[in-house]
């Protein structure tokens, strides 16, 4: 991300399975004014792609990839971001019954300046499955040579072993995100790369009756600027 850029807002939330609310969903996020949307759980047995399209739509966004390709995550984009580079993808699990996982990255531009490589995960519940997953990711973005965003549902404590080695959590007394009516547990973050610093936006305020009802998760939304040098 070039120096004097435009920031990068992005927004993660896992929006359990688009059974909610859907017009409260799209609220939120044109509330948030997002230029990148990570989603998870975001791929309904019945025409995923469609209903994702209709909410990029419904949200004054554009819909990039994901969602039955990538075992529900999903980006989306506002129009004044370019997006190129993008693999929707599907993560090896092990026994039928585990849930199914995958991931997609991609880079972002926003205004034609600030680059970012981005990928949007929801891991296992499993820890050695989360380790594999957060390895297999960490191995595609960091060739891309940009900065790196690293967002999603981690299903672990604070502290993301997993990626460790290439992001860092940039505010670790944020709130907890889930379950969304009394958070308990902080599992959904926006981790970064040494050249990135992030912080929350101290003037949005989700509605938090809309969040209720679209999804059991709250969203996070960061502001993306370079690191200052060290």
């Amino acid at each position: 991300m070039a120096e004097g850029g435009p920031p990068v807002r992005l927004l993660t939330w896992n929006v359990h399975g688009l059974r909610g609310d859907r017009q409260a969903m799209a609220r939120v996020l044109r509330s948030a004014r997002p230029d990148v949307v990570c989603l998870q759980e975001a791929a309904p047995r019945f025409r995923p792609t469609p209903r994702l399209a209709g909410l990029a739509r419904a949200s004054g966004l554009l819909y990039v990839a994901g969602g039955a390709a990538s075992a529900g995550t999903a980006l989306l984009c506002s129009d004044r971001t370019a997006v190129d580079r993008t693999r929707a993808f599907r993560l090896p699990v092990r026994g039928w019954r585990a849930p199914r996982r995958g991931a997609v990255v991609a880079v972002a531009a926003v205004a034609g300046e600030s680059r970012v490589a981005v990928a949007c995960v929801h891991l296992p519940l499993d820890a050695a499955a989360r380790l594999d997953h957060a390895r297999r990711v960490r191995d595609l973005v960091t060739p891309i040579g940009l900065p790196a965003v690293i967002a999603g549902d981690f299903n672990e404590a604070p502290g993301w072993l997993a990626f460790a080695p290439l992001a860092l959590d940039p505010w670790p007394d944020a709130a907890r995100t889930f379950p969304a009516r009394g958070p308990r547990h902080r599992i959904d973050a926006v981790l970064v790369g040494e050249a990135l610093r992030a912080r929350p936006d101290p003037g949005w305020r989700m509605d938090v009756d809309d969040v209720m009802r679209a999804s059991d998760h709250l969203p996070v939304l960061a502001v993306l600027e370079p690191a200052a040098p060290a």
